[in-house]
């Protein structure tokens, strides 16, 4: 069986590595915010390389290019938030996101939602600011953290937000636009802006290349290092406007996150003819109310970064959970790479089920990116047993269709032995982990469970089992998230190491731990002999807060 995956020199580098960006070239530095981005943009290099497959792509929704007005205000129409102000640190892409949310939500609610929550509790490698691609704050809206509001955690405050704030919505799609192929490639940001809203995109800004009296932006740099808002367009924005003329007219109308004092109020123009705008593209628009479902089930909270498969358009993954309480799954939501993938999605008992288990649900997928998708028939769960969710997807123009959570320069998830699977035709699995160089990984599939009577009422509970370890070595401290049914099914759960004294020698936070699954924290011990103490709490995604503090023994021989 031949297994194969993207070329790490091409996809694996897309995570936050924008230092590479110039030695790596062009090419790949289109890839460094979004793995979308970076599928398409090397599509050459990878035919060469046997990656993709030379399928012609599915028509996407803005092809052919419909006629859209010559001029365009997301302003116009009520649909943009206030700008923002990230002072002196490096949160735009923050900023950026938070910004096409509050504009997909518009004008039917607006809402004032926390950067500073999402900085601190991104869960990358980060500690409140740094580069970052879309995927980062894609996985902290998916796994239901966030978004909160800003009156509940106001910006900015590194290191510093409360534990427990419940999302205020759930954010069920967002959309990787493929990046622009040149400067009348337009059309799939000129439909996300009227059809969605503003348009998370990354960009590469120096200082010297805007013209403060006119607010218009136009350069050739490639080091993408900004994040910012696209809110409209005029095809017919004069060249003249820019320090450095451009090839010809037409702008795009940006928001910035660096106050109002900044260009025309907050807002400035980009040219079309900007090299680096439009190659990492997002579109949070897939915002529902946060009692769409119960409960939430995850083994992949840091999000896609790596893309697999077996050499075909067509490959299917599967994960297992345990469910926490009676009910239903109703949904499930995985990554797509790019434009017209179609899928089937199948429930069952146990992974030898999945073969002659019938279709839940299946349907074809506009837009790549990350997506929820409601089973026309959802699949009973029981407390306590086992279910697993399995997806079989067709990727028009990849072989490597499976999304997968995996180590990176920005990301390192806590990927466990028995809960990620990937299959060839459905009915031979092989877990995830025994493949060479996928010990750390996951694949991206969650499952959204409707409760069979009331939903989650009760705090869950942190299960800690003593240990013994070496000092001086490695600790491997047991844990599993408890929770009385119904269970929400997942939460956050903090660990603490602390001596006789009560010092916190070492500390860890893990968002979305799956109820009823064993994990493990790992950690260097300490070199003198004796006892300490692990302690933990957690708090579950409907706000639930484990009132008493988790104890057990860490002894150390």
């Amino acid at each position: 069986m031949r297994w194969q995956r993207t070329s790490p020199a091409l996809h694996e580098r897309i995570p936050g590595v924008c230092e590479h960006l110039r030695r790596e070239g062009d090419a790949r530095a289109a890839g460094a915010f979004s793995p979308v981005a970076a599928l398409l943009a090397i599509a050459v290099l990878a035919l060469a390389a046997g990656v993709l497959d030379p399928a012609s792509a599915v028509a996407a929704p803005w092809d052919p290019p419909r006629a859209f007005p010559a001029r365009y205000d997301l302003r116009a129409h009520g649909r943009v938030s206030p700008v923002g102000r990230q002072d002196r640190f490096g949160t735009c892409w923050v900023f950026a996101a938070m910004g096409s949310l509050e504009s997909c939500l518009l004008p039917a609610a607006a809402l004032d939602l926390s950067a500073n929550h999402l900085a601190n509790h991104q869960a990358s490698r980060l500690h409140f600011e740094g580069r970052a691609p879309s995927t980062i704050s894609t996985a902290y809206v998916a796994r239901w953290e966030g978004p909160v509001l800003e009156r509940d955690d106001r910006y900015p405050r590194p290191g510093t937000s409360p534990e427990g704030l419940r999302a205020v919505r759930h954010v069920q799609d967002v959309l990787f636009l493929p990046p622009r192929s040149g400067p009348r490639d337009n059309a799939a940001i000129k439909w996300a802006v009227m059809e969605h809203g503003a348009v998370d995109a990354s960009m590469a800004y120096e200082s010297s290349a805007f013209n403060a009296a006119t607010g218009a932006y136009y350069s050739r740099t490639t080091d993408l290092d900004h994040h910012v808002c696209i809110v409209g367009w005029d095809d017919e924005y004069p060249a003249g406007r820019f320090l450095r003329r451009p090839p010809g007219p037409g702008a795009f109308l940006i928001k910035n996150s660096w106050g109002r004092e900044y260009g025309e109020r907050g807002f400035f123009w980009v040219s079309y003819h900007d090299r680096m705008l439009g190659r990492g593209l997002a579109v949070f628009a897939g915002v529902e109310r946060a009692d769409n479902y119960d409960a939430i089930y995850q083994h992949d909270a840091l999000g896609w970064s790596r893309s697999i498969g077996f050499g075909e358009r067509t490959a299917w993954f599967a994960a297992r959970y345990t469910s926490g309480g009676d009910g239903a799954v109703a949904a499930v939501s995985f990554y797509t790479p790019g434009p017209g993938a179609s899928y089937e999605v199948r429930v069952a008992e146990s992974l030898a089920d999945i073969s002659g288990a019938p279709p839940a649900g299946e349907g074809t997928i506009a837009v790549g990116g990350y997506h929820t998708v409601r089973l026309v028939a959802p699949a009973p769960v029981v407390a306590g047993a086992g279910f697993v969710v399995a997806v079989r997807l067709t990727t028009p123009g990849s072989r490597t269709p499976i999304p997968v959570e995996h180590p990176s320069a920005l990301i390192a998830p806590r990927a466990a032995a028995g809960r990620s699977f990937v299959s060839r035709d459905g009915s031979v699995w092989s877990d995830l982990r025994t493949r060479p160089g996928f010990g750390h990984s996951d694949v991206c599939l969650k499952a959204f469970v409707t409760a069979a009577g009331a939903g989650d009422d009760a705090a869950p509970t942190v299960a800690i089992e003593p240990s013994t370890a070496a000092r001086g070595g490695i600790a491997r401290i047991r844990f599993t998230l408890v929770d009385p049914p119904f269970s929400c099914g997942s939460a956050v759960v903090k660990l603490w190491l602390r001596d006789r004294a009560g010092r916190t020698l070492r500390q860890v936070r893990i968002p979305a731990v799956a109820v009823n699954e064993r994990e493990v924290w790992r950690f260097a011990t300490p070199k003198r002999r004796g006892s300490y103490r692990i302690v933990a709490r957690a708090w579950d995604v409907d706000g639930h807060r484990q009132a008493e503090l988790s104890r057990a023994t860490l002894t150390l021989e």
